[in-house]
């Protein structure tokens, strides 16, 4: 009898362990400077996280600045739960440097990722881009197999017009790295960013010509929630 009692309190004390450090995670931190930079930013994360931890099963939008600065992500987004992890100037390789910090943890049913902008200003091939993005794929569904992964297209920008070429092969072979890999999307958010003549619009950016503002996020939301099939 003692035994089995001593069992049930052992037993308790594990569920109780667990279901407290999915609530409450212990801090964590990066402690140096990293090979891919923004160490500051994702210790932000993770100090948030450990004030308050993003429940499970929700969407998570990834990426570089375009998210970061999305303020009214949530907003845009209310019909969900959303969780923004942007941290500007970053890369695909720096998402994927990341991918244990920002991403697994909280295990998302849908992610959103964004990311190009500055890999191809820096350098870096439509190809190398790709095969990163192939990277963070296979990382993803080894440890969360059922989670959608939705990669936006590179946006086109005033500031960056001369990535025009790069941008649209990259753009091109997201769309069929997601037709080939499984539980994997694309969404051309270009679509909705030109006018009837098929011009960029200069309205839609803020005044560095390479930044969205307010009105081209919601553009993007709305293009973006009947894309993905989230019901208003």
């Amino acid at each position: 009898m003692q035994r089995k009692i001593l069992l049930t309190f052992l037993f308790s004390v594990i569920l109780g362990g667990l279901s407290f450090s999915q609530v409450n995670p212990s801090s964590r931190y990066i402690p140096g400077k990293t090979p891919v930079g923004f160490e500051s930013e994702i210790n932000a994360f993770l100090k948030q996280d450990s004030v308050s931890f993003p429940p499970s099963g929700a969407v998570l939008f990834a990426g570089s600045s375009t998210i970061r600065k999305w303020d009214n992500l949530a907003v845009d987004f209310k019909e969900i739960t959303v969780i923004r992890r942007g941290f500007g100037g970053s890369t695909m390789e720096a998402l994927n440097y990341y991918l244990n910090d920002i991403v697994l943890p909280y295990r998302p049913a849908t992610i959103v990722v964004y990311e190009g902008d500055n890999d191809l200003a820096a350098g870096v091939t439509p190809d190398k881009l790709i095969a990163r993005s192939d990277t963070f794929i296979t990382r993803v569904h080894q440890q969360l197999p059922h989670t959608t992964i939705w990669f936006l297209s590179v946006k086109p920008s005033f500031a960056r017009k001369h990535l025009i070429s790069l941008q649209t092969a990259t753009n091109q072979g997201l769309k069929k790295l997601a037709r080939k890999r499984p539980m994997t999307k694309f969404i051309d958010i270009s679509r909705v960013m030109k006018d009837l003549k098929g011009k960029l619009r200069k309205d839609l950016f803020e005044s560095d010509s390479l930044h969205v503002n307010s009105e081209c996020y919601r553009l993007w939301a709305e293009y973006m929630k009947k894309t993905m099939g989230i019901k208003k």
